[in-house]
């Protein structure tokens, strides 16, 4: 399975600060780039690089790194194409590199500062450039979408939220309220607005392939194929931060139909609402 760990990556180097109420709002007023839809962001684009950066020296230094070059350069190729499709002001807002990790799971994930990290084993996995654009794809567009600065955003509301209901608890039933706030808000609200992140990722992944003239039939071969290699030991989707494997393989299906049908929103770069909705 793809999970994208630059969340639990960046909480290391993340310091939970309350900001007072206008300064909160100030930040928040943001608007999330491809997909024209408003986001919660207190992270300023600047921190968020930071963040990655501080992340990505961590990872390198504990992580052994593959140096193979017929992984390596595969894997190169690949991702300049897609840099070199994305429109400028994306290209220039981040340090984008890319990094194969030696481990055999079947993952990649992105930092905010434009450090893609792949797996060994996803590579072995993945049978053509085409099925290896729609995951580079997918977490170049974590990073255009500034997902990472939105997870961090909700996660500290959520926290301060958090801090305001204890002070009211009696110290005796705190730690119980604790764990059933964290429980309430992390399946009602964090896990399905993960899960919204994921859609987006994979919708604008595919949207970013196609510019750069990959066959987006590449992104549906690649979910088949995790549908079966993954069946029965997924966990309910509703305790999940991913959508499950079935349902990402039918939207990803619906989108690249789409796409196909309208290239206008390949050239613009933009996605319409109404291809969000899709299910």
């Amino acid at each position: 399975m793809i999970f994208n760990l630059h969340f639990m990556v960046l909480k290391k180097f993340f310091t939970l600060i309350a900001l007072p109420p206008l300064l909160l709002f100030l930040f928040s007023c943001a608007k999330k780039p491809v997909v024209n839809e408003s986001a919660f962001i207190i992270v300023p684009h600047w921190q968020e690089v930071k963040l990655g950066d501080q992340a990505a020296k961590a990872i390198l230094k504990k992580e052994k790194l593959v140096k193979d070059p017929r992984y390596t350069e595969r894997v190169k190729r690949v991702f300049q194409r897609l840099l070199a499709a994305l429109p400028p002001k994306y290209r220039k807002a981040y340090e984008w590199k890319v990094y194969v990790i030696d481990r055999k799971e079947i993952n990649a994930f992105a930092l905010p500062n434009g450090n893609i990290f792949v797996f060994k084993g996803l590579l072995d996995f993945v049978k053509d450039d085409d099925e290896l654009a729609a995951v580079l794809g997918h977490e170049m567009a974590h990073v255009i979408l500034r997902h990472g600065a939105e997870k961090l955003s909700w996660a500290t509301l959520a926290q301060l939220g958090e801090y305001a209901l204890l002070i009211k608890v009696p110290a005796a039933n705190r730690q119980l309220a604790a764990q059933l706030y964290e429980a309430g808000v992390n399946i009602a609200f964090l896990l399905p607005y993960s899960r919204k992140q994921e859609k987006e990722a994979d919708i604008v992944g595919v949207l970013l392939m196609m510019r750069a003239g990959f066959n987006p039939e590449g992104a549906v071969e690649l979910w088949d194929r995790m549908v079966k290699k993954f069946k029965g030991k997924e966990p309910p989707e509703w305790l999940s931060d991913h959508p499950a494997s079935v349902r990402r393989l039918e939207y990803i299906r619906k989108v690249v139909q789409f796409l196909k049908a309208h290239p206008q929103y390949v050239e613009k770069f933009e996605i319409p609402k109404k291809l969000l909705e899709e299910d």
